[in-house]
């Protein structure tokens, strides 16, 4: 989970190790910067990349508010059965203020936050 600050795109760290490990970025991984109508993508590629064993960058979930329930049932139902290969990466701005929460606890839980 990649908190995002100003000036920040944490994209060209992970297609780096996509090489690092010996993979194509065009074929392994999928980056999907989110926004209105992205859903489905997102949703159809998280499906694959489990089954398959490839990386996802999901960028800019903080815009997709209504859609994150379902993302975070989503990827707890695929973690279960996935490949030991797949990836999910995230990319959220931080709140605006402390007390708000935009992003599913058991997300923040389950995940590696990286800020930078």
């Amino acid at each position: 989970f990649f908190v995002l600050f100003p000036g920040v795109d944490p994209t060209i760290w992970v297609e780096k190790q996509v090489e690092r490990i010996g993979q194509k970025v065009d074929t392994f991984f999928i980056n999907i910067p989110m926004g209105q109508g992205q859903e489905k993508d997102a949703d159809n590629a998280l499906e694959s990349c489990a089954k398959e064993g490839r990386w996802i960058m999901l960028q800019n979930v903080h815009l997709m508010t209504t859609w994150l329930k379902k993302f975070e049932n989503d990827l707890e139902r695929v973690s279960l059965n996935a490949n030991p290969n797949f990836r999910c990466f995230i990319s959220s701005e931080p709140p605006p203020i402390p007390t708000m929460q935009t992003i599913p606890e058991p997300i923040l839980q389950n995940s590696i936050k990286v800020a930078n």
